[in-house]
C-alpha cells in the first residue's frame, strides 16, 4: 500500500528556482537581504541531492541574517537546519531549531512561517511516536493555513492530519481529512501526495473492498491524467493488493505486471522490491515455481541494494551531521560576537547620554549662577537697599 508519511514544510517557496539557479547563485554571493533569501532558496534546491552543500548555503544565510538582525532570515535558516537534522534522524536537534524558528516567526507576525513551524514540530512528534502531541500542532497549522488560503500546503496539512488519525486507529476521521484534501488536490497542478490512494488504504484496512477499489481507481485515473508514472505504478500495485486480499490472484497478477512495467521505467527500488515479492507469491500460488523463484531472487536483490544504500547513506549522514555540529560552533561564536557588539553599542549610547545630560546640567548651573550674580549686582545699586550710616 502507498501511504505517504508526514510532510515537512519549507519556509521559502522555490517555484521559479529551477529557471533562475544561476541568478540565485550570483545573488547568494552578496551580503544583503537578497543574498539571505537566495542562500536559503539554494538550500531547498540542494537538500536532497547534496545535503552538505545545502547546509553551507543556509548557514551562510544565517551568518548574514544574524549580523543584520534579520529575524525573518534567521527563522528561515533555523527551519532549514531543523529539516536537515530531521532528515538525518537527529530529532531532538531538529525540534530545537523548529521551536526557535516558530518563536521568531511569532515575534515578527509571519503567519505563514509560523504555520509551517507548527507543522514541522508536529512532524517531529510524529517521528518520536507521539501522535496525540503531533495532532495538536498539525491542527493549529491546518487552521492557520486555512485562514491564509494557502491551498498547496493545505493539502499537506490535511494529509498529515489524516495519517495521524489513521495511526491512532480513527479511520473515519482520517478519511474525512483525506476527502477534504481531495477538493483542493483536484484544483492544483502539483502535490506531493495522493489523497485518493490514502483513502483507498484506509478503506482496505477496514475490509471495505468496494470503496477501497473506487479510490484506488481514482488514484490511477488521476496519475494517468497528470502523467505521474510513479503514481500509476503505486495505483496498479494497490489494486493488485486489494485483489490478493479478496483471493483474486489471476486478476491481481495482471495488475502487478503493469505496476512492474511502470516502476521499472522510473527505477523505484522500494516499490520494485514490494512488486517482486507480490509476484513471487502470486506465481507460487499458481504453481509456477520457476517464475516464483526468479521474482524472489529479484526481491532479495532489491532488498539488499536498499540495505546497502541505507548503510552508505548512514555513513554519509554521520559525516554531514559532524559537519553541521562543527558549524554550530561558528554559529555560537557569531551570536556571542553580536551580543558583545550590542553591549558595546549600548554602553556607548549610555556614555553619550550621560555626557549630554552632564553638559545640560552644567550649562543649567552656569545660567543660574550668572543670573544670580547679575541679580545681586542690581540689588546693591538699588537705593531702596541702601544701608544708612548710624547717626
Amino acid at each position: 500500500m502507498r501511504l505517504l508519511g508526514v510532510i515537512l514544510f519549507l519556509l521559502i517557496g522555490f517555484s521559479s528556482l529551477a529557471n533562475n539557479l544561476d541568478s540565485l547563485e550570483l545573488l547568494a554571493k552578496g551580503n544583503d537581504q537578497a543574498a539571505i533569501k537566495a542562500n536559503n532558496l539554494l538550500y531547498n534546491h540542494y537538500i536532497n541531492s547534496n545535503p552538505k552543500k545545502a547546509l553551507d548555503f543556509t548557514l551562510k544565510a544565517l551568518d548574514l541574517a544574524l549580523s543584520q538582525e534579520n529575524k525573518e532570515g534567521i527563522a528561515a535558516s533555523y527551519n532549514n537546519i531543523g529539516v536537515f537534522y530531521k532528515n538525518h534522524g537527529v530529532v531532538d536537534k531538529a525540534m530545537n531549531y523548529h521551536l526557535q524558528s516558530m518563536q521568531l516567526n511569532k515575534e515578527i507576525n509571519n503567519a505563514k512561517g509560523y504555520a509551517y513551524s507548527l507543522n514541522n514540530i508536529g512532524t517531529i512528534y510524529s517521528m518520536k511516536g507521539q501522535p496525540k502531541k503531533a495532532l495538536e500542532y498539525f491542527l493549529q497549522s491546518y487552521w492557520l493555513l486555512d485562514s491564509l488560503k494557502d491551498q498547496k500546503n493545505l493539502v499537506g496539512a490535511l494529509n498529515n492530519l489524516g495519517n495521524t488519525y489513521l495511526e491512532m486507529g480513527e479511520d473515519y476521521r482520517a478519511i474525512g481529512f483525506y476527502k477534504k484534501a481531495i477538493k483542493i488536490f483536484d484544483k492544483i497542478e502539483h502535490s506531493e501526495f495522493d489523497p485518493y490512494a490514502n483513502i483507498g488504504n484506509a478503506y482496505l484496512r477496514r475490509g471495505e473492498y468496494k470503496r477501497a477499489k473506487k479510490y484506488y481507481e481514482l488514484s490511477l485515473e488521476t496519475s494517468i491524467k497528470r502523467k505521474d508514472i510513479v503514481g500509476q505504478a503505486f495505483a496498479y500495485h494497490n489494486l493488485s493488493t486489494l485483489l490478493i486480499d479478496q483471493g483474486k490472484n489471476k486478476e491481481a497478477l495482471k495488475l502487478e505486471l503493469k505496476a512492474l512495467s511502470n516502476a521499472q521505467n522510473v527505477i523505484n527500488k522500494p516499490l520494485l522490491k514490494d512488486i517482486h515479492l507480490a509476484l513471487a507469491n502470486l506465481y507460487y500460488s499458481q504453481g509456477d515455481i520457476e517464475k516464483a523463484y526468479d521474482n524472489r531472487v529479484l526481491y532479495d536483490a532489491y532488498r539488499n541494494d536498499i540495505v546497502n544504500e541505507t548503510s552508505s547513506k548512514k555513513l554519509a549522514d554521520l559525516e554531514v551531521t559532524f559537519h553541521m555540529l562543527e558549524k554550530e560552533k561558528e554559529i555560537a561564536l557569531i551570536k556571542k560576537e553580536n551580543e558583545v557588539n550590542k553591549l558595546k553599542v549600548s554602553n556607548t549610547k549610555t556614555i553619550i547620554i550621560i555626557a549630554i545630560m552632564g553638559a545640560i546640567i552644567l550649562l543649567g548651573g552656569l545660567i543660574v549662577f550668572f543670573t544670580l550674580k547679575r541679580g545681586n549686582k542690581t540689588n546693591l545699586l538699588d537705593p531702596r537697599w541702601k544701608v544708612n550710616k548710624p547717626e
